[in-house]
């Protein structure tokens, strides 16, 4: 039992890091699923409370990061509140039509057609879009690198 939670474990790591650029899947509820795997399946012991309520924080916290951080930007650059609507459908939509690249892509075009119909200023919209777009590599960054620091802190834990 104990070799399958860890390989479930270490599936659950990989797939949060797949998430961390396709949010279609949940990339730290994915981590946090690796860890209560662990916890149930091999060593209820080796991780602390210390542990247990930061990766919940840390884990609510870049929920928030994922939703909000292109619509964040693209509010920065002066979109409308429709760009928010917009960034995150682009972000969740487009991957299924264009793949990984899609994530990028879907945010960025449709914040910019929905801000060039607004303001018919082409120009303006494209700032609007690629705010958008720094807004999502930025959250892309701090997400992997926060599951990155939580995943290096469970394994200094436990071996």
């Amino acid at each position: 039992m104990e070799t399958f939670g860890w390989i479930l474990a270490s599936l659950l790591f990989l797939l949060a890091y797949v998430g961390v650029f396709l949010p279609v899947l949940p990339d730290a509820p994915l981590a946090l699923a690796g860890f209560v795997v662990y916890h149930f399946l091999v060593d209820s012991e080796s991780l602390g409370w210390g542990f247990w309520i930061t990766a919940v924080l840390v884990t609510g916290l870049l929920v928030l990061v994922d939703l909000l951080s292109g619509a964040a930007m693209a509010r920065k650059y002066g979109g409308s509140r429709g760009s928010i609507v917009a960034a995150v459908i682009g972000a969740l939509v487009f991957p299924a039509f264009m793949g990984p690249i899609g994530v990028v892509v879907g945010p960025f075009l449709l914040v910019f057609l929905l801000e060039w119909v607004l303001r018919k200023d082409a120009r303006e919209a494209v700032r609007i879009g690629f705010g958008t777009l720094i807004g999502f590599l930025g959250g892309v960054f701090v997400k992997f690198v926060a599951i990155t620091g939580l995943i290096v802190w469970f394994l200094l834990s436990v071996i």
